[in-house]
């Protein structure tokens, strides 16, 4: 078991357990829910099945599940508080239990026990109320050694300290306890702008004790902070002792008076329960004994609830101006301001707006207790009516819609106000505006998704280039705010790794022309020069095939041409032959490259992955179909509808697998000539007429072997495109239909199960996903098989790094964790090294990820340096399965990286693919790629030289 966050929990935890399956599933997930996670399921709507799951347990414990059940039930029938009170008057007088106090408390308070009234929180209160608040904060120290639970006190301390204003001074003299963990926290959130991070650790603590009475309360202060839906009502029955705060349970004002006069007879001098009753009786009071701002706060929250908006404003208004340094007070203003903005009517909505903007903008923790979502939904409603189209609103929209459509409405409205069609459109347009309301808005359209649903904007690239341009605007604007150079430069990393990436999906058909002219074809001009000497001297004759030679031997280019009575057919043949076997099954052409982008893997990894992903389809273990325990856990299934699925699945993982083998086998291969068995809908098979012509019209056009050599790749990649035309429709035409058709068929034998509804209903859901995603899939293979022709963008060696273990971790599915070390990887590289770059790292991060030791997560290590030469240095390591034979591991990666037949080939040919890569694609032989395993791990040290592949050639490394 790992650590988790305690958001994390509560999202995992509810996602475990979310959806109702059988009633009886239903009741036992509620009661799970109610147990494991009470204050985020306090709500359940049956409490009996609770009772009914705790039956065999101890009866202390029942005891403790029935104080959760009374509360949840308080909570969801107030109406019943008198029968609570009834039944807590009977358990109490058994058990004597403090934890009963809250229900005691709701009926005839003159019942409570002498010890209900602690006449030390009172003198808290009152030296708090007074102003005296080294006294508050000693007596609060007092306190807690005797009971650390009441976080009424903790929150009393940490106010004092900040009218103190010497800093945070510890709770108790332990520091390292829960009580002082939770007061640090608290501190930071009453005088941080930034609060987050101590929200984050108060609601980590208020996991770690959650079964302590303090941790009701802690958790509705995360939720009060964060303006999240919360319940008021549950702290309250967590207080066992007399609080006036206790008092906003009761719906009635008599109900509450009598509760804080019941305290009388134990502390008849107090100031702060004599300022109290007074509140209760909405008296407002100008006793000078109370400190002003208590004082102040109280009398406007009274005018408010009094319905007198215009005189609670001004009264809001200049709590505001005086108390901004204590943020939980200018919180409680600025809510109330707002909320008699709203409540003045609609002429006043757009001071709501202004007020809530240039508030947010002074310090937004200020803004973080305002809720505006009745506001923001009914101005939706009304089409912003009565409010002005400009930054303030679109602000205000960008801060607190829940949903992007409204967002993208009031940002294309404005665009049409101002007669622009994007947002960088409106740099000159907002020169006279507040500055750092400019700065709010394009912040926000940077950081936020909004710009993703923009109607105009039809891609990502679109998107980040828009990006792109507000950032620089933002770069220039503020040039000592470090943080939009940063941003620009990460923008920039993202932009070019995503157009890289989009070209490589566009089109992986690629020949490396310049690599076949410079290692395959440098012996070509003596075979080319007799055949041009041939046709020179030959016209008007019409030739024959002779018998074809064996071209595997190496001394082919030096003895290809014998004479014979049909010699420049010969000659043609045999030229035609040698140039179109290096373009199609030389380490630099088709084939290779057709092998390493698309066969080795990649099309069976891009059309599975996603099945795989939604547990559709089941890995493999030798020739066995291994089942997930996804769909029986999920959804707690028998054996024999696990064994009926499975079935299923099993079939229709074969019939994949095998549409899958059967294209990339029989569409997505290279057939050669008459005499090559392989078939493939790459097909370079010619006549002799064919040929002869072909080769005599290439000769006539050039005017040089060289030129010779690039006529006739050209002709040939004249023939790739007409395969590519035809390969392309055989995917939309034939693969796609046939794939609906097994997905449906699929569908249908699970019919079978539509006893089980929730299984069959969650089945047909994934099922049409699936659909929708693969759908998608197969138009991005479509692009595939196009000729590479675009240019690509000079590459950051760490982006490209990043971007390969990100598209295999997708394609295989597998979880990983990346230790990376790439401060030696920041350089960049010119942008013909990039797509041989890219086809490198995924070659290896593949089988880091497939071929590493089995665990829930993988590990993987990269390392990179620069030694001396200006050579680079990538070192990957991950662990090898257990029991793995070494010395046999090492002789196999011997051989492999030996068989050079391997490139055009898939299943165990990465190796030699990768060392091609390194040597030749990276244009030195010199190169080197190593591989061994070792102490339980495969190790990787690729070196390359960086002369003539950097951007700048002046940089200075150092090792």
């Amino acid at each position: 078991m790992h650590d988790v966050s305690a958001y994390e929990y509560d999202s995992s935890l509810y996602s475990r357990y979310k959806g109702a399956r059988t009633e009886f599933q239903s009741d036992r997930y509620n009661y799970f829910l109610f147990r494991l996670n009470y204050y985020q399921h306090y709500d359940i709507t049956s409490l009996s099945e609770v009772l009914i799951m705790e039956s065999l347990n101890s009866i202390s414990d029942r005891y403790c599940i029935l104080l959760y059940i009374l509360r949840s039930y308080l909570i969801q029938q107030p109406d019943k508080a008198s029968l609570i009170h009834r039944y807590a008057q009977k358990m109490f007088a058994i058990t004597h239990d403090i934890q009963l106090y809250p229900f005691l408390a709701l009926g005839d308070v003159s019942i409570l026990p002498n010890d209900y009234y602690n006449p030390l929180f009172v003198r808290i209160l009152d030296a708090y109320y007074t102003g005296q608040y080294n006294s508050a904060a000693d007596l609060c120290r007092e306190y807690v050694l005797c009971d650390p639970s009441d976080f009424s006190v903790i929150k009393i301390y940490c106010r004092a300290l900040l009218f103190l204003k010497n800093g945070y001074r510890p709770i108790v003299a332990q520091s390292d306890t829960f009580v002082n963990h939770i007061a640090f926290n608290i501190y930071k959130v009453m005088t941080d702008t930034d609060k987050d991070q101590s929200l984050d650790r108060l609601y980590q603590l208020s996991k770690n004790i959650y079964g302590f009475q303090i941790a009701a309360a802690l958790d509705c202060f995360v939720r009060q902070e964060r303006n999240a839906s919360r319940c008021e009502t549950l702290p309250l029955l967590s207080i066992n002792h007399f609080d006036p705060l206790y008092t906003t349970i009761y719906s009635d004002q008599d109900s509450a008076i009598r509760y804080l006069e019941s305290a009388l007879p134990y502390v008849s001098d107090s100031v702060a329960l004599s300022y109290q009753i007074n509140r209760a009786r909405k008296i407002v009071t100008e006793d000078t004994t109370v400190v002003a701002y208590i004082r102040n706060v109280d009398n406007a929250k009274i005018v408010f609830d009094n319905g007198e908006y215009e005189k609670a404003l001004a009264l809001w208004k200049v709590i505001f101006d005086q108390t901004k340094q204590y943020i939980p007070t200018a919180q409680t203003a600025v809510d109330h301001i707002f909320r008699a903005y709203v409540a003045l009517g609609e002429n006043s909505h757009r001071d709501a707006v202004q007020f809530f903007v240039n508030t947010y903008i002074e310090n937004k923790s200020f803004v973080s207790k305002v809720n505006t979502k009745d506001f923001i939904n009914g101005i939706k409603n009304t089409r912003y009516q009565g409010l002005k189209i400009g930054l303030d609103l679109l602000i205000f929209v960008f801060l607190n819609a829940e949903n992007y459509p409204q967002k993208q409405f009031v940002l294309d409205r404005y665009c049409k106000y101002e007669n622009v069609n994007y947002p960088s459109e409106l740099f000159s347009k907002l020169q006279r505006q507040n500055s750092e309301k400019v700065k709010l808005f394009y912040t926000i359209l940077l950081h936020d998704d909004i710009l993703f649903y923009h109607y105009r904007l039809k891609s990502t690239i679109d998107v980040l280039d828009e990006k792109l341009k507000i950032i620089s605007f933002l770069r220039n604007q503020y040039p000592d705010e470090k943080q939009y150079a940063e941003r620009y430069t990460e923008l920039m990393h993202e932009l070019i790794a995503y157009r890289g990436m989009k070209k490589l999906d566009d089109s992986k058909i690629y020949v490396n022309q310049d690599d076949i002219l410079k290692y395959e074809l440098k012996n070509i001009t003596d075979l080319y020069d007799r055949f041009h000497k041939l046709v020179a001297n030959t016209t008007g004759k019409v030739y024959f095939l002779v018998d074809t030679i064996d071209w595997s031997n190496d001394e082919m280019l030096t003895n290809a041409a014998s004479y014979s009575d049909n010699a420049v057919a010969e000659v043609s043949t045999q030229l035609f032959s040698v140039i179109r076997r290096v373009f199609l099954k030389s380490r630099f052409g088709l084939g290779t490259y057709l092998s390493t982008r698309i066969r080795h893997g990649v099309f069976e990894g891009e059309l599975r992955s996603c099945l795989e992903r939604l547990n559709l389809v089941y890995k493999t273990a030798g020739v066995q179909y291994v089942p997930t325990v996804y769909w029986k856990h999920e959804f707690h299934l028998d054996e024999n509808i696990s064994r009926q699925l499975n079935d299923s699945i099993i079939l229709f993982s074969r019939s994949i697998d095998a549409l899958i083998s059967s294209f990339k086998d029989s569409v997505i291969q290279i057939h050669v000539d008459e005499n090559d068995p392989s078939i493939g809908d790459f097909n370079y098979e010619l006549s002799s007429k064919e040929i002869c012509q072909a080769m005599t019209r290439i000769d006539k056009e050039s005017s040089s072997a060289e030129d010779f050599c690039n006529r006739v790749m050209e002709y040939l990649w004249q023939i790739t495109e007409k395969c590519l035309t035809e390969i392309r429709r055989k995917i939309h035409d034939e693969l796609r239909p046939t794939f609906i058709t097994y997905i449906r068929d699929l569908q249908n034998q699970i019919c079978s199960l539509s006893s089980h509804q929730h299984l069959k209903h969650e089945l047909d859901s994934t099922i049409n996903n699936a659909l929708e995603e693969l759908s998608g899939r197969l138009a991005k293979v479509e692009k595939w098989f196009n000729r590479q022709t675009a240019k690509f963008e000079d590459f950051q060696l760490e982006d490209h790094i990043n971007m390969a273990i990100n598209t295999i971790g997708n394609y295989t599915g597998v979880d990983y964790e990346l230790k990376a070390n790439l401060r030696n990887a920041r350089h960049y590289l010119l942008a013909e090294y990039n797509p041989s770059m890219f086809d490198l790292l995924t070659i290896l991060f593949n089988n880091m990820l497939q071929y590493s030791k089995p665990e829930s997560i993988r590990h993987l290590n990269i390392d990179t340096a620069i030694l001396s030469g200006n050579v680079q240095h990538l070192h990957f390591e991950n662990a090898l399965p257990d029991g793995t034979d070494e010395n046999k591991l090492n002789h196999i990666f011997e051989n492999r990286l030996k068989s050079i037949k391997s490139l055009q080939s898939e299943g165990g040919s990465g190796l030699i693919k990768a060392l091609n890569i390194v040597k030749y694609d990276f244009g030195n032989p010199s190169n080197t790629f190593d591989i061994v395993a070792q102490d339980g791990k495969c190790l990787v040290d690729v070196k390359f030289n960086l002369d003539n592949m950097l951007v700048n050639q002046h940089i200075s490394f150092t090792e």
